[in-house]
């Protein structure tokens, strides 16, 4: 099965459970809507994030993978390549905060939970060419990451749902893994402070800022028991490295528990 074809096969969102970690379970049915939908606007506030992230990772080229064809929402996906000082790639989207999120019966008025972006820290083992190049062009061992980030920021849109911090999603009931090489299957979204939390627009908008990290099976059912504050623990106590390495340790394998 290739990358992201669990996440592909169930859309369409129906809350069956609330978990002990106080985490709601979605399951998913087929997609209704499956005609084109030409996206309301193109990167409404890509200028200003992307200023944001310039100014918190500066002295980096950046090169973009544009979206040619785009779905309701147009992302593209920014990378800032690594320096001489700091030896990593940033990655980051733009146009998943075009469209508000549907949030959810008791939230529908929290504006600070509407607009979100993605991000993330890559080794510089990967290689993303140069500027103008295309997602196509990449090798699967490289492309990966750029596509689960763009399947994902198109998910609420996609799927009238939302995302915000502890939010988890597994690829598939099976957790099937996410690129070869790994056996994470799934993936965490979480949220910093400081700088890196969101961006504020000019226009008055909070676009908060999350960031995608790939997971295993076992680390996102512990925070569907124990909460993100339960998993955010374990994190720490086993310094997870903030830039991505698909071979880490599973900080939680002897999790046993599964939920149905």
């Amino acid at each position: 099965m290739g990358l992201l074809d669990s996440l592909k096969k169930k859309i369409g969102p129906k809350a069956v459970k609330v978990t002990e970690g106080g985490s709601s379970v979605y399951h998913y049915s087929e997609k209704e809507n499956t005609e084109y939908r030409p996206p309301v606007a193109y990167g409404k506030y890509s200028e200003e994030i992307s200023k944001h992230f310039a100014a918190l990772f500066p002295d980096r080229e950046e090169i973009v993978f544009h979206e040619i064809i785009s779905d309701l929402v147009h992302i593209d996906v920014c990378i800032r390549k690594p320096n001489e000082n700091r030896k990593f790639y940033v990655l980051y989207t733009t146009g998943m905060s075009d469209l508000p999120m549907t949030l959810p019966e008791g939230y529908q008025d929290r504006e600070d939970l509407k607009y979100s972006e993605l991000y993330l820290f890559l080794p510089e083992s990967f290689n993303f060419g140069e500027s103008y190049s295309l997602v196509s062009d990449l090798d699967d061992k490289d492309s990966w990451i750029i596509h689960l980030v763009k399947y994902l920021a198109r998910f609420p849109h996609e799927y009238s749902t939302w995302f915000g911090y502890g939010h988890t999603l597994p690829n598939g009931p099976q957790y099937a893994p996410l690129c070869d090489g790994t056996k994470m299957g799934g993936v965490v979204l979480s949220q910093g402070g400081g700088d890196i939390e969101c961006v504020n627009t000019d226009d008055g908008k909070k676009i908060n800022l999350l960031m995608v990290i790939p997971a295993y099976q076992e680390e996102i059912e512990y925070k569907l028991k124990y909460g993100m504050d339960g998993l955010d623990k374990v994190f720490s106590e086993n310094k997870m490295p903030m830039i991505l390495d698909i071979n880490r340790p599973n900080y939680c394998a002897d999790f046993k528990e599964r939920l149905d």
